[in-house]
């Protein structure tokens, strides 16, 4: 069942290619009515179609012969509870008149189907009959999805070959459609485009007409606004910035010559760099500086200097 089911989905979708929609419309034939008294028939079209999103309906010639079937010497049993089910569908109005004979099934469904007779299913119908002459002559019209009844299991059955060559030729113009453009588009776009070239056969006639007034009025479409940006300038991050002239030496703020001093040359000014001393200046230097310590703490007092000159 499950693998039914996956086809039957299939199937529905092939034929929404071809314009079917939901909720699909089921057009009921009485036998079908009669013949599925002790079945869940809209539990089967649910089943059957993978939706709950349906239509069923009978016309108004498919009623009468329901009341016929209920009548007269040959009365059908099981025709009073088809009746009654008829009842809770749609009707749809075939059209035909009450006070006349009533039109046999077959002819009716034809006409509901197929109104102009040209092999169209013009108000995409789902058609569920249990009719194998009507099912054959409705294999035609395209497209129509067929259902029937056997042994208590609904079938659908499979597109008919007139309605895959449509749907084949609606598909192969749907995907050549984008890449062969037709003739009229092209034509379209040329004239939207300003080229005067639309037919190659114009003669040197009409040419000469447009001159002058043709010429300017193609210069005036091919112009185009340009918008004003302003003038160019390089890439700030392309570009590499600019370094201040160097002077030699660092210029640092003067500081205002107290009084009575001189000021210091310019030679002065200027600041003298520093330069790294290397290991033995540094051990040269402190040893200097151990000296002159040295020589600080040996000197006498200035104390004792003096009474020692006394003392001579």
């Amino acid at each position: 069942m499950g693998k039914r089911t996956k086809q039957y989905k299939k199937l529905m979708r092939s034929f929404e290619f071809l314009g079917f929609r939901q909720p699909y419309q089921l057009l009921i034939t009485s036998d079908v009515l009669v013949d599925t008294l002790k079945l869940d028939l809209l539990h089967l079209f649910e089943k059957t179609l993978a939706t709950k999103d349906l239509k069923p309906m009978i016309t108004q010639c498919c009623i009468r012969a329901l009341y016929q079937q209920n009548t007269g010497p040959n009365r059908n049993p099981a025709a009073a509870a088809a009746i009654e089910r008829a009842k809770t569908f749609e009707r749809r109005r075939c059209g035909h008149m009450m006070d006349q004979d009533p039109l046999r099934e077959f002819e009716c469904m034809m006409s509901v189907v197929d109104p102009k007779g040209k092999g169209e299913n013009k108000f995409r119908y789902v058609v569920v009959t249990q009719d194998e002459a009507l099912r054959e002559r409705l294999r035609s019209v395209v497209p129509t999805p067929l259902m029937y009844v056997r042994r208590s299991v609904m079938i659908l059955e499979p597109m008919s070959e007139a309605s895959a060559r449509v749907r084949e030729r609606e598909e192969r113009v749907k995907f050549t459609g984008g890449i062969i453009r037709q003739p009229q588009a092209q034509k379209r776009k040329r004239e939207h485009d300003g080229d005067g070239s639309d037919d190659d056969s114009s003669g040197s006639e009409d040419e000469g007409k447009q001159g002058a007034e043709g010429g300017e009025s193609k210069a005036k479409k091919k112009k185009k606004k340009k918008r004003n940006y302003g003038p160019k300038q390089p890439n700030p991050l392309a570009t590499k910035k600019a370094k201040k002239p160097s002077t030699g030496a660092e210029q640092l703020p003067r500081k205002p010559a107290a009084a009575g001093e001189a000021e210091p040359p310019a030679e002065a000014k200027a600041k003298r760099k520093r330069c790294k001393k290397s290991k033995t200046d540094a051990g040269e230097a402190v040893s200097n500086e151990a000296k002159q310590e040295d020589a600080v703490l040996s000197a006498p007092a200035p104390a004792a200097v003096a009474i020692a000159d006394a003392k001579s």
